[in-house]
């Protein structure tokens, strides 16, 4: 099911935000990916599952323009993707605060890099803030914070430059259970608010399929794109509900029998 978006045009009526075509990745003579072709649409939630190392992270890597590819290429929303893409957000589960910064000094530092009006700044990073719900917590440090709150850290600080895609490398694999729940649900209403595409990566297939639009499987390396699934369960989704709906477990079966045959 495709989530509506502003003027009620549709995400399939959009240019893709990314199109890679039969793109392959080799370090060497050890070949990682590829070749591989699949489509983003705009502001859709796009979860990739598959075996480890089959090349989840390099295709966000390649959305982000820190990897080249070795054939084929890459397009975002439209134009050929050449150099650091300044238009993403990578947000991973790795803590990549600043320690000897405060909340409010981490989620400013894109916005200083920038080089922002001291003005807007205050503003911006005030705003997503109170969007991930650590108002408060501004003049904290890391380390007083937990693992829980320092994810909403660096989802505000990504949130303050607004960018079109957030790509999201397993963001919440460190978490226990009961926050990496209460995370989804944040992680949704922040997707439904910011009009932005999502492209999350994941091994939990319970997480794909509470978040996802569609899920893609990819094979084992070199990956490739083995099956895409369109999660046809309406939103807003509660994250506890979801999991009694009939048409989960029948998703999860099929997601499970795509990695299981490889």
């Amino acid at each position: 099911m495709m989530a509506a978006v502003a003027d009620d045009v549709t995400v399939t009526e959009l240019t893709p935000e990314f199109s890679f075509t039969d793109v392959s990745v080799r370090f060497g003579s050890f070949v990682a990916m590829g070749p591989a072709t699949l489509e983003v649409r705009q502001r859709e939630f796009l979860v990739i599952i598959g075996p480890s190392g089959c090349g989840k992270s390099t295709l966000l890597n390649l959305a982000a323009g820190t990897l080249q590819t070795r054939t084929g290429s890459v397009l975002h929303r439209g134009a050929p993707l050449r150099g650091i893409n300044h238009d993403v957000g990578y947000i991973t589960q790795k803590n990549y605060c600043l320690p000897w910064r405060t909340v409010e000094a981490n989620v400013r530092l894109p916005l200083e890099f920038r080089r922002w009006p001291a003005a807007k700044i205050k503003l911006r990073a005030a705003a997503a803030i109170a969007q991930v719900g650590l108002t408060g917590f501004e003049n904290a440090y890391p380390k007083q914070l937990s693992g829980g709150m320092l994810q909403r850290v660096l989802i505000a600080r990504t949130l303050a430059y607004n960018p079109s895609t957030y790509l999201l490398d397993e963001p919440f694999g460190s978490l226990d259970a009961q926050l990496r729940m209460h995370m989804h649900r944040e992680l949704m209403r922040l997707w439904q608010t910011t009009a932005s595409t999502f492209v999350f990566v994941t091994h939990d297939l319970h997480e794909a399929i509470t978040l996802a639009d569609r899920v893609v499987v990819m094979s084992g390396r070199p990956g490739r794109i083995k099956l895409i699934v369109d999660i046809d369960i309406p939103r807003p989704r509660d994250v506890v509900d979801i999991q009694s709906d009939p048409r989960f477990g029948a998703y999860f079966k099929t997601l499970w029998t795509a990695l299981s045959d490889d």
